[in-house]
């Protein structure tokens, strides 16, 4: 008598399912990794248009104290890379009560450089109030980059409304449409004590175009006084120096010794490096140090890694990513389901046959 194993057609059914277990996880790690993927490169910020101490956030009423500063250092490198950090510190309080009071200080990054400032305009203008801001920028860029000039529009309409004269001490008092700086116009109105507006502009020229907007119809009433600069720096950083390298002949009896790095690096001041050899101990591959050939003197400094095994210059090279080893995993962990799937159908083959047999 013949007893018959489980029906051969349920057999496709679990390959089939087993396999797409397979494919699915696999899949989903792909779909992981690329979704972290997509994440990190969304990750660059843009350039704020910096704003501080304006209304709403900052009130129009009267017996205030104003104190807000802007310091932008926008940096553009010799490949053209720009970055720009911008700290901002704003202070409300009572007239009079000075900073550190009622201070708040943040500081915003960015891959993108900042173009317009707008600050301290059309608060605290009910009397009795005081309105201190400042901004400054500092443009760090390749040495030889153009700096345009800055043009002002400043201190127009401010201080009257009588009081002890004179009311205005501004440096410039220019009036320019469009200019680059834009402010304490119409401020400081209403009368009270003398110089009660008191504006400048420092620096006459910007490697990046930028506009400032400050302190215009503001701290208007009378016994208030309005106190706002904006100065500009340009600092000019040279280019990376050139480095050259060669490599000489073998020099000594080891297998490894005798590579030779000569590094060229222009110096300001000086002449030019030069070419030194410097022949290798052999056994273990490390150069020595020779003087350079006309200029001033070159120190070669290559350093070799010492000691077994005697590979010479280079060495392993290590790299990891953790969505490839994800995958991996996966893959693995697949495979490992279709293994056991096999070895199970062959004992239920093995123990279908023993059957037939009996």
């Amino acid at each position: 008598m013949r007893t018959l194993s489980r029906p051969a057609r349920s057999e496709p059914i679990r390959r089939c399912l087993l396999a797409a277990v397979a494919v699915a996880t696999a899949f989903g790690a792909l779909v992981v990794g690329g979704f972290a993927g997509i994440q990190g490169a969304s990750a660059a910020a843009t350039a704020p248009a910096a704003t501080q101490c304006d209304p709403p956030a900052f009130p129009t009423g009267a017996g205030f104290q104003v104190t807000c500063t802007i310091a932008i250092n926008d940096t553009v490198s010799s490949a053209g890379v720009t970055a720009s950090t911008v700290t901002t510190t704003a202070c409300l309080a009572a007239a009079g009560v000075l900073p550190p009071f009622g201070c708040t200080t943040t500081v915003t990054t960015s891959n993108q450089l900042v173009t317009s400032v707008d600050q301290c305009n059309g608060v605290a203008f009910g009397g009795g109030s005081n309105v201190t801001c400042d901004v400054s920028v500092v443009d760090t860029v390749p040495t030889g980059a153009p700096t345009p000039g800055v043009t002002v529009n400043q201190c127009i309409g401010s201080g009257t409304g009588g009081g002890t004269q004179p009311t205005v001490l501004c440096d410039p008092v220019a009036s320019t449409t469009n200019a680059t700086v834009t402010q304490c116009n119409g401020s400081g109105n209403g009368g009270g004590a003398s110089t009660r507006v008191q504006c400048d502009v420092i620096g006459a020229t910007t490697a990046e175009p930028i506009t400032i907007n400050q302190c215009n119809g503001s701290s208007n009433g009378g016994g208030s006084t309005v106190t706002c600069a904006t100065t500009f720096a340009n600092n000019f950083v040279a280019a990376a120096p050139t480095t050259t390298t060669t490599t000489g002949a073998p020099a000594g009896a080891g297998g490894g010794g005798g590579a030779t790095t000569t590094t060229i690096a222009p110096t300001a001041g000086a002449g030019a490096a030069g070419a030194g050899t410097a022949a290798g101990s052999g056994v273990t591959g490390v150069t020595g140090t020779s003087p350079g050939v006309g200029g001033s003197t070159g120190a070669l400094a290559t350093v070799v890694p010492v000691g077994s095994p005697e590979t010479g210059l280079g060495g392993a090279a290590h790299a990891r990513n953790d969505a490839l080893l994800w995958l991996a995993a996966a893959l693995f962990a697949g495979a490992g389901m279709v293994t056991a799937l096999g070895i199970r159908r062959r004992r239920a083959r093995s123990v279908g046959t023993a059957t037939e047999n009996l």
